[in-house]
């Protein structure tokens, strides 16, 4: 079955988002959002994105993983509708210029850690359709985002099914083997913001087929899917690099031991850790099985790397689809 992708710009507590929906009906009667009536067979999946935090890099991913739940459901005879919703954190994607003078921020703002957990709060709020059930997918931070805003995505009266990290990272970042390399980099282009814009200015006045040629170079793998690309030509340009500097340098700063509001509500909660992961090492996901137990933390078997999305989203789909009961 074919599956449907509406990509759009909203508004998010009075600031513009990009974000995305796939399923094989995304007509307005299936996203209409009643307030408290709940659809008997809409199953909602949100994807909440790691750094950079573009919802394109998710939609290779997104469609497998309805491909393989609707494949699944053939099987089994049952009727449910998916969604799939990706949302992008803010100045993640350069808002069009007639937007950018309209809303409550600007493409030059910077935005903190703290500020993108509450968006993606005010997206479940405001945006989320009801259905008989939901899944939060996280990704890298996305995962940390996740878990903060999972207790009160509860209280709002969402039936979580459950809330999966993948390849998460929610503690000790600046001691992981990334974080040690990165974080002296990342803490001079976040403090002085005018050594970023002086090195990165020009990257604005590249034409689009000069920025797809340079992202070309980089992802050359044979399976990375076309919409990788188109994602990461989105990230070049000066205020969206600089956001993702920002962001980068206050998950160094934030995410240090393990912050006990993360498994307020660990009944519902699932981890799946990566075997060489530079953010997050897998003797973090030892430590967790001891903790939650190995029916709540999965250690991955396929070689997976963290940025799964740019040649591996095929295979973490079938991998994640053992969650959805």
């Amino acid at each position: 079955m074919k599956i449907l992708r509406k990509v759009e710009w909203i508004r998010v507590a009075g600031k513009w988002t990009k974000m995305s929906v796939m399923g094989a009906d995304i007509s307005d009667e299936i996203l209409e959002i009643p307030k408290k009536k709940e659809n008997e067979n809409r199953v909602v999946i949100l994807m909440i994105p790691g750094n950079p935090g573009n919802e394109g890099f998710y939609s290779h991913f997104g469609r497998e993983v309805l491909q393989n739940l609707m494949a699944r459901d053939g099987e089994t005879q049952r009727n449910n509708r998916y969604l799939f919703y990706t949302v992008s954190s803010l100045n993640h994607v350069r808002m069009p210029d007639h937007l950018n003078s309209d809303g409550e921020h600007r493409n030059h703002d910077r935005i903190s850690l703290e500020e993108q957990v509450s968006h993606k709060l005010s997206f479940v709020k405001e945006h989320l359709p009801r259905g008989k059930s939901l899944y939060i997918l996280g990704h890298s931070i996305g995962s940390y985002m996740m878990l903060r805003i999972l207790p009160e995505v509860i209280k709002e009266g969402f039936h979580v099914e459950k809330a999966v990290g993948l390849f998460p990272t929610i503690v000790h970042m600046a001691t992981s083997p990334n974080g040690r390399r990165l974080q002296g980099t990342l803490a001079t282009l976040n403090h002085h913001d005018w050594l970023t814009k002086s090195i990165c200015w020009w990257v604005d006045y590249l034409p689009n087929f000069i920025k797809k040629f340079l992202v070309g170079l980089n992802l050359r793998h044979p399976n990375t899917p076309p919409e990788i690309v188109d994602a990461a030509v989105e990230l070049v340009h000066l205020d969206v690099f600089r956001n993702i500097v920002h962001m980068s340098n206050d998950e160094l700063d934030v995410v240090v031991d393990l912050d006990e509001r993360l498994l307020e509500k660990k009944d519902v909660v699932h981890f799946y850790y990566g075997l060489k992961d530079g953010w997050c090492p897998v003797e973090h996901g030892h430590s967790m099985i001891e903790r939650l137990g190995n029916e709540q933390v999965t250690l991955d078997e396929h070689d997976c790397e963290h940025a799964f999305v740019i040649s591996e989203g095929d295979i973490m789909a079938r991998n994640v689809i053992k969650y959805f009961d």
